[in-house]
């Protein structure tokens, strides 16, 4: 094979991987704006003394089961915190794992959080077996 044809199929190799992260990602964004923005906004800012802002947060820095959790059994599974917020965030386990990854990735890699990414083998690990 030729240097360029070898050149020719890296560049779509990386292409197509870009693409795909660039896709999962606004799939992640359509899914928070669809469930999560009306109580977390779209700039993760929350509202005071309703419902909690997701910037900069240890849970969605933390461990990658916190996002998860939250997301699967809402608020009032989860351990207390400090804060104290009036709304409880309802459970979203009717979500499939693939959405529930791709916006428990999304709260963790925006909003100046660096948790990392969450696959749908994450969520499926953390889900009550039936």
């Amino acid at each position: 094979m030729k240097a360029s044809n070898i050149g020719l199929i890296a560049a779509v190799l990386v292409s197509g991987a870009a693409f795909g992260a660039d896709a999962r990602e606004a799939k992640g964004k359509a899914l928070y704006e669809e469930h999560c923005a009306a109580c977390h906004q779209f700039d993760g800012g929350g509202v005071p003394m309703m419902q909690p802002e997701l910037i900069d947060k240890p849970r969605a820095n933390g461990p990658i089961g916190g996002v998860i959790d939250m997301i699967l059994f809402g608020s009032a599974a989860m351990k207390p915190t400090d804060e104290d917020y009036s709304n409880e965030m309802p459970a979203f386990g009717h979500l499939s794992d693939k959405e529930i990854a791709l916006i428990a990735t999304y709260v963790r890699t925006h909003f100046n959080n660096n948790g990392g990414y969450v696959t749908s083998d994450d969520v499926r690990d953390r889900r009550p077996s039936n």
